[in-house]
Parts: structure tokens; C-alpha cells; sequence
């Protein structure tokens, strides 16, 4: 009889099954992804990319427990998601996602103590210096958010998420609001954060050079209502503009771009 340590390892950390997802708005039932399948293994990069309106922004808050399934159903580590946990932290792409009247250090800490992970503030603190020393702002412990460049505000975002542990890093278009320098400058700091930690990231984008630099793994999602078009694997043999041409060419023959 096989150990249950060694099934949780055999079975993909995500797994996503016929899922579709819908939202009302003031006049009509939206369908945002249609019968979507997919899975993520453990420590692994997986970009979700596709464009405007199809569904991967609602995707990810659905895998991340705040959008409920219409149909279908969505598995982590074997077990149905019913709403969002700790297991499952979400970066987005809003600067204002941090506390204003908090200091960097209290808004990773904060987490952590409300979570339980921390029993008190000073341990909360103890465990979030060592993620804000990752990022490169431990002289910017006790500033706050206001003080902060987008760059920043962005990696104070990412060590809040790391320091809580998470089975799943879920980022929603972080570097999007970013200018193109500090955007290729902060994916290079998350490819180097997931060399040193290798957690599993979860990634959407629209931007079809940023999918093929961070992704290990790439679902293209085809226009609204969103549903799996195709899947690649960058890799050394095939260089990175070659493979983005390839994705470009199949995005345009749907008529929508990105």
C-alpha cells in the first residue's frame, strides 16, 4: 500500500478539470473561460498568457479560492478549493495592495500574525526581516508604502507572499504598471528568488516576451470566453524570439491579439 506522503508527491500540486467560470454583470451572464483543464507540478513555472477579456485573471482568483467555479472543479494537493487559504498567497498588479499606514516590515509581518503563522508580533517581525533582506530593502524596513518607488512597492508585494510560505505563488500581471526597465529588472529578481526557493508560481501575463522569460510552462488561452488554445515549453533549443514569433503567429490568426 503506497504511503500517503508518496501520493500527495505523485499527483500534480494544481489541478484544474473542465472549468468554467461565469459573473453577472448589470446586463447579462458573462462566460469568462469555458471547460479549461490544466494541472501545475510542484515547483513549477507556469504562465497563463492570452489576450484582454479571456478569463486568466479569473482564473487565477478562482484557483486562488475568490471566484467560484460554475462547473468543473479545481484540486490542490488532491483536495477541492471552497475559497481562499494560506496555502495560496496572490500578488497583483496594483501598487496599492500594501497597507499606506503600515511600514514595509508590518506589512509583511501583518500576515503572518493574523494567519497564526506567528504567535507574536515579534516573531512575525523575526520571520519577515529575512524576506525583506531577499528583496534588497532592508534599509527600507521602516519606511512606508508612500516613500516607495512601483519597483519596490512590487517587492515588498512578493517578500509578504514568500514569507507566508505558500504552496502556490499566484501573480496577476505584478509588473504591468511597471516602466519596461524596472519590469525586466523585477522579472530577473523573480527568477532569481525561484532559484533560491523554488516554490511553485503561477503567473498571468499578456505579455508574450515576459511569458517566455519567466515561464517554464506557457497555456495560451484563446479570446473570450477563454479556453485552452495551445501549450509550450521554452527551452534552450529553441530561442526565446523564434518561440515568441511561433506564440505571436497562432495568438493573430484568432483575430483578437493580445
Amino acid at each position: 500500500m503506497a504511503e500517503p506522503a508518496r501520493i500527495l508527491q505523485d499527483q500534480p500540486l494544481l489541478a484544474v478539470e473542465s472549468l468554467t467560470l461565469r459573473y453577472q454583470t448589470h446586463a447579462a451572464l458573462v462566460t469568462a473561460t469555458e471547460d479549461v483543464s490544466f494541472s501545475v507540478e510542484r515547483g513549477e513555472r507556469f504562465v497563463l498568457l492570452g489576450p484582454s477579456g479571456c478569463g486568466k485573471s479569473s482564473l487565477l482568483k478562482s484557483v486562488g479560492g475568490f471566484i467560484p467555479p460554475a462547473s468543473g472543479r479545481i484540486l490542490v494537493n488532491g483536495r477541492p478549493v471552497t475559497g481562499p487559504g494560506p496555502d495560496r498567497v496572490m500578488v497583483f498588479q496594483e501598487f496599492d495592495q500594501l497597507m499606506p499606514w503600515k511600514t514595509v516590515l508590518d506589512n509583511v509581518a501583518f500576515p503572518l500574525k493574523v494567519s497564526g503563522k506567528a504567535k507574536t508580533k515579534r516573531e512575525a517581525e523575526e520571520r519577515a526581516l529575512p524576506y525583506i533582506d531577499k528583496v534588497g530593502l532592508t534599509k527600507f524596513a521602516n519606511s512606508y508604502p508612500h516613500t516607495l518607488s512601483g519597483g519596490m512597492k512590487q517587492r515588498v508585494a512578493i517578500a509578504r507572499a514568500l514569507a507566508m510560505e505558500p504552496e502556490m505563488l499566484l501573480m496577476d500581471e505584478p509588473f504591468a504598471a511597471l516602466d519596461a526597465l524596472t519590469r525586466r529588472s523585477m522579472q530577473s529578481e523573480l527568477l532569481r528568488l525561484w532559484e533560491e526557493f523554488h516554490f511553485t508560481l503561477m503567473f498571468v501575463t499578456h505579455s508574450i516576451e515576459e511569458a517566455v522569460r519567466v515561464g517554464q510552462r506557457i497555456v495560451l488561452l484563446s479570446p473570450h470566453p477563454g479556453r485552452v488554445r495551445d501549450e509550450f515549453r521554452p527551452s534552450p533549443v529553441e530561442e526565446a524570439r523564434a518561440l515568441e514569433q511561433r506564440i505571436e503567429s497562432m495568438l493573430f490568426t484568432d483575430g483578437a491579439g493580445i
